[in-house]
């Protein structure tokens, strides 16, 4: 059979513009097929509701001695720049009292997971906690601290794997001035990508695979699939045969969580502090034992701009009230800090909502206790020819576009293996 291509990536993210390209360095014949209208998934950078860049998804360049976007981006000349050290924790007059709080919650996970991982190996039975399980609630910033965690995972504390966590690797964060989703575009830049061409089906055959769309089928000798496990577990995308068990249960454990950001645009000198101040403050819970709360990057690359983050049910709770509620919950914090003068230098806002994207359904996915050692399972081929890749089979940079980026690599590389 003459198929239409040698391979099929359906989704233009991060993982299928890093697959796109290496398959083609191979010379093999790619089409890149992104169902909404534009390039980068959850890496996008927004110029026109402010008038500057701003990151509606990705915006931290994570762990940048192994980041994976680093050499790209410095390729392509656009200004990358370490996150200054600009942290500020409002009420406290040292901020080491908080990041002491947050180097205690880091040596209790590592502690932690080593204790399960020893038991594991002990009893042959799986091992994982939740975070909640080993946070101790002893100060009263621990609930500020254990936000720091929260974002990062995108999720309550008990809700996420102590050992998924744990195998999160760390390091230092980097910005890009141009928007991190404008670096991610520009990698896409002369890759043969068809936008808005959802793919609703992928029938496997004996030499191939059959990827049907709106506008029709394609043949191809195989596919890569980077859409979010949110798009897979909610079958968006029909399989034939259908997805195995095992994979159907590891969606069960990796799920999709809630990361926004509630954009504030203020006139110049608004807010008295450096640029990319990351500020915090205390948090309280609320009955269920949730903090309420999120930080603030503030004077985003010296732009007036300022980002309100939030994650988690508290996150998903702002998107249920709608746009207008993130804004002026971040708004009236910030007036909490600098007073009711700043209102009348508040320009716009903008809030995003991740988990009502239809083609997303949340932010990056963490793994639920039990879930940590489920990500191999995502990462494997299904019915040989269909591929998968995505931040949530990456091992160690999970919730992170070098992690997407990564195992676009590596998908494209065992299909090469595969084809050639």
């Amino acid at each position: 059979m003459v198929h239409d291509f040698d391979v099929v990536v359906v989704g233009a993210g991060a993982a299928g513009i890093a697959a796109t390209r290496a398959l083609m360095a191979e010379g093999l014949s790619v089409t890149c097929l992104e169902a909404s209208d534009r390039v980068g998934g959850r890496a996008h950078t927004d110029t026109d509701i402010f008038g500057i860049p701003f990151d509606m998804g990705a915006h931290w360049m994570h762990t940048e001695h192994v980041n994976a976007l680093k050499t790209p981006g410095l390729a392509l000349g656009l200004d990358l720049y370490a996150a200054p050290d600009n942290a500020q924790t409002y009420g406290l007059e040292n901020d080491d009292i908080l990041w002491d709080e947050v180097d205690k919650i880091k040596h209790a996970i590592d502690r932690a997971a080593r204790a399960d991982e020893e038991a594991e190996l002990t009893t042959g039975i799986p091992t994982d906690r939740s975070l909640a399980d080993i946070w101790e609630n002893d100060s009263e910033w621990s609930f500020t601290a254990a936000m720091t965690f929260a974002l990062s995972i995108a999720r309550d504390l008990p809700d996420t794997s102590l050992r998924d966590m744990n195998a999160w690797e760390d390091g230092d964060d980097w910005f890009c001035r141009e928007g991190f989703g404008h670096l991610v575009a520009c990698c896409s830049q002369g890759l043969p990508i068809k936008l808005s061409t959802p793919v609703c089906a992928l029938k496997s055959l004996p030499d191939g695979v059959q990827v049907t769309t709106a506008s029709g089928n394609i043949s191809a000798r195989s596919v890569i699939v980077t859409v979010s496990v949110g798009v897979l577990a909610e079958d968006i995308i029909q399989f034939d045969p259908p997805l195995e068990a095992d994979r159907r249960a590891a969606l069960e454990l990796i799920t999709m969580g809630d990361y926004n950001h509630a954009g504030l645009l203020f006139r110049p000198g608004a807010i008295q502090v450096q640029p990319d101040t990351w500020l915090t403050y205390r948090l309280e819970p609320d009955a269920s034992g949730v903090a309420r709360g999120g930080g603030f990057l503030c004077n985003i690359s010296n732009t007036g701009l300022t980002s309100f983050e939030s994650s988690g049910s508290f996150s998903r709770d702002l998107q249920q009230t709608g746009p207008e509620s993130a804004i002026e919950h971040a708004l009236e914090t910030l007036v909490g800090f600098f007073g009711s003068a700043i209102r009348k230098d508040f320009i716009k806002g903008h809030a995003t909502a991740w988990r009502h994207e239809p083609y997303v359904l949340g932010s990056y996915a963490g793994s639920k206790p039990n879930g940590h050692n489920q990500r191999k399972v995502l990462r494997k081929p299904h019915a040989e020819r269909v591929h998968f890749a995505g931040e949530a089979t990456h091992a160690s940079q999970h919730c992170s576009v070098s992690g997407a980026h990564l195992e676009g690599v590596r998908a494209a590389r065992d299909v090469t293996a595969q084809l050639i």
